[in-house]
């Protein structure tokens, strides 16, 4: 709105009226739902899905079914690749309740997808599975299972994060809180390692010009040096794959060079540990090169539809009594204006025309749960 504000302040009268932000909500939510009701940009064409379900929002999950291109187009995907085949919403969705969204997404596309990506949840697993298609696990995900598996209960493992967590409480408010490690994340803690294990790495190499006071507060480090060398090179083994795979595609020539590479930088010279990796990791490429044939290239991540939660979050009401609302139809438009050339051949006018608020509404009753705002409001009003 302040933007919408600075032309109006510009213009003047030639920019006509400011709108309020509840009109322009109600804009792309209409223009949401008519994307998501109206287009069909898989059907009669070769196309994946991606699937996947939110963290719990005011105890309400969000389950999405993306439509992308089967093959892999050169790089990594984009949001102007994506097509939202499916939106469910619910306080948990068990293997059955995934299928039944699948097959809802399959109708939708009007077209059965050559394969589908998921992480290694047991519902998405299982739902995947019942629903009759390929399975392609999600590279990133299977990496950190692998680590998670390796490490998690390793006592000098256990006894480094502890550690660093409690640095971080003793030290953040003193002299010492800048060379503090980032923060480890509660959630897909192994699979994002790199950044405290590459600060450690730099912390070993440069301890010896560290202050006095500096060498004494970060000591320990050096008790953990062998586990940081040995964390640093099985994570640069893993984001090299993961590199190859998600600019490249995956296929049997890349698969092959990942497991070369696996073999070479982390079976070569290993720590027990770090051939458990290589080991698990090599099984991983292994199976999913069954699921494909020598001329195909897929893409194996599911970032995509990561990035399309974080872009929601990052937009929705901060308030989480809301839950999931009907403003989860930002989330089908977004694809179409990522892309100018897409955008362009849209006509928002008529789209908006065409959509009606009860439209909306009726929408948001038969597919949303309760918005405890809306309930909390109601209540204290009979209250007053």
């Amino acid at each position: 709105m302040t933007v919408l504000e600075t032309f109006a302040e510009l213009l003047g009268d030639a920019f006509g009226k400011v709108p309020c932000y509840n009109t322009v909500e109600n804009w792309v939510k209409k223009l949401g739902l008519s994307v998501y009701q109206d287009d069909q940009p898989c059907k009669d064409k070769k196309f994946a899905m991606v699937v996947d379900e939110s963290i719990a929002i005011n105890g309400q999950k969000l389950l999405l079914t993306l439509g992308i291109p089967s093959e892999h187009q050169g790089r990594p995907l984009r949001h102007a690749d994506v097509t939202v085949l499916d939106m469910s919403v619910s306080k948990g969705f068990n293997g059955d309740d995934v299928q039944g969204r699948i097959e809802a997404a399959e109708k939708s596309a009007g077209n059965a997808p050559d394969y589908i990506i998921s992480d290694n949840g047991h519902n998405l697993v299982k739902g995947i599975t019942g629903s009759g298609h390929v399975r392609h696990a999600d590279i990133s995900h299977s990496m950190g299972v692998i680590l998670k598996k390796v490490y998690e209960k390793q006592s000098d493992f256990v006894e480094l994060t502890t550690l660093l967590g409690k640095k971080r409480l003793q030290y953040h408010l003193t002299d010492k809180a800048y060379l503090l490690s980032p923060n480890m994340r509660a959630m897909s803690r192994f699979m994002n390692m790199s950044s405290w294990v590459s600060w450690g790495n730099e912390m070993l190499n440069c301890y010896d010009t560290l202050p006095e006071k500096m060498q004494e507060a970060y000591a320990f480090i050096k008790d953990y040096e062998c586990l940081l060398r040995e964390l640093q090179a099985v994570l640069c083994a893993v984001r090299h794959v993961e590199t190859v795979c998600k600019n490249e595609g995956f296929s049997v020539m890349t698969s092959r060079r990942c497991k070369l590479h696996i073999v070479t930088h982390v079976l070569g010279d290993a720590h027990s540990r770090q051939a458990r990796v290589g080991m698990k990791m090599l099984e991983y490429f292994n199976r999913e090169e069954t699921l494909i044939t020598a001329n195909m290239s897929i893409n194996i991540s599911s970032d995509i539809i990561e990035s399309t939660f974080g872009i929601y979050k990052s937009k929705k009401s901060p308030n989480k009594l809301h839950g999931v609302t009907s403003f989860v139809l930002t989330i089908p438009l977004y694809s179409k204006v990522t892309n100018q050339s897409v955008t362009k051949t849209i006509n928002f006018k008529e789209r908006i025309v065409k959509v009606k608020l009860k439209d909306i509404r009726a929408w948001s009753t038969e597919h949303l749960s309760t918005n405890w705002v809306t309930e909390r409001t109601k209540t204290l009003r009979k209250a007053s």
